[in-house]
C-alpha cells in the first residue's frame, strides 16, 4: 500500500517491495529496493528537457497521482498515475500511464524511461541502454542493459508495451541509442497524448512463460479515459 503521499516522499510498500517515489525537474524518481539486492534506480521524464515543480500529489483509490504543471518557464506538462497491479515475492509489477500537454502552439516533446546505472542513491543515467526481449505481437518487452558485475545483484528491471504504445515509441531512438521514448512528434496546443507502459522489477530474470501472461495482462487492461 501507498505511504506518505500528502507529505515527504510516497512509498510503497509490499511482501518486501519498497518504491520510494521521488520528484524534481526532471520528472518522477523511482527508487525500487528488496532485501538482499542492490536497489534500482529509475527516472520518468521529458528527454532533452526540465518540467516545471510537481504541482499535485495526492491518492485516489490505489493510485499515485503526480501532476508536473507548464510553466512560462516549463511549458510542457506531465500528469502520472502510478498503480501497483502485483507485489509477489518474486515481482512488483507497477502501471505508470503517462499524459503529456503542451501550452506552446509548436513542440515536439519526448518521454523518456530511463533506468540509472552506479549507485542507487546518485546514479548515472544513460549508462543502461534498453533493448528489445520479445514481441508477442500483442505486447512488447523491453530489458536495459544488466548492471556491471562489480555493483552486486541487482533488482532486475523490464518494460512492457501494449499495442496501443508501441505506434508511441520512438523507434530510431531504441534501435540506434537504446533510449526509451515515446511521441517526440508535433504535439499540438490543447491536445493530450497518453501511454501506460508497466515496469516490471523482479528478483531475478522474468522467465519467457511469466512475460507471456504479464504481456496478456496488460493488452486486457483499458487505458483510462482520465487521470
Amino acid at each position: 500500500m501507498w505511504e506518505n503521499a500528502d507529505r515527504g516522499e510516497p512509498e510503497f510498500r509490499a511482501n518486501g517491495w519498497k518504491l520510494v517515489v521521488r520528484s524534481d525537474d526532471q520528472g518522477a524518481r523511482m527508487l525500487v529496493c528488496r532485501e538482499g539486492l542492490v536497489a534500482s534506480s529509475a527516472r520518468l521524464g521529458l528527454a532533452g528537457s526540465r518540467l516545471g515543480p510537481c504541482s499535485e500529489r495526492y491518492l485516489r483509490g490505489d493510485a499515485l497521482h503526480l501532476s508536473f504543471a507548464d510553466t512560462a518557464s516549463e511549458p510542457i506538462a506531465i500528469d502520472l498515475v502510478l498503480t501497483a497491479i502485483e507485489a509477489d515475492q518474486g515481482l512488483l509489477i507497477l502501471e505508470s500511464v503517462i499524459s503529456l500537454r503542451t501550452s506552446l502552439l509548436d513542440s515536439h516533446p519526448a518521454v523518456e524511461l530511463q533506468l540509472g546505472a552506479g549507485h542507487p542513491l546518485h546514479p548515472r543515467w544513460g549508462d543502461r541502454p534498453w533493448s528489445q526481449v520479445a514481441d508477442s505481437g500483442s505486447t512488447l518487452w523491453l530489458q536495459a542493459q544488466p548492471s556491471l558485475p562489480g555493483e552486486g545483484p541487482r533488482v532486475a528491471a523490464s518494460v512492457f508495451c501494449d499495442d496501443r504504445d508501441r505506434v508511441s515509441i520512438d523507434a530510431p531512438a531504441l534501435i540506434e541509442r537504446g533510449d526509451l521514448r515515446f511521441f517526440g512528434d508535433f504535439l499540438e496546443k490543447g491536445v493530450i497524448r497518453k501511454v501506460q507502459p508497466w515496469w516490471v522489477w523482479s528478483n531475478g530474470p522474468v522467465a519467457p512463460h511469466l512475460a507471456e501472461q504479464i504481456g496478456h495482462r496488460l493488452a486486457a487492461r483499458p487505458l483510462p479515459l482520465a487521470s
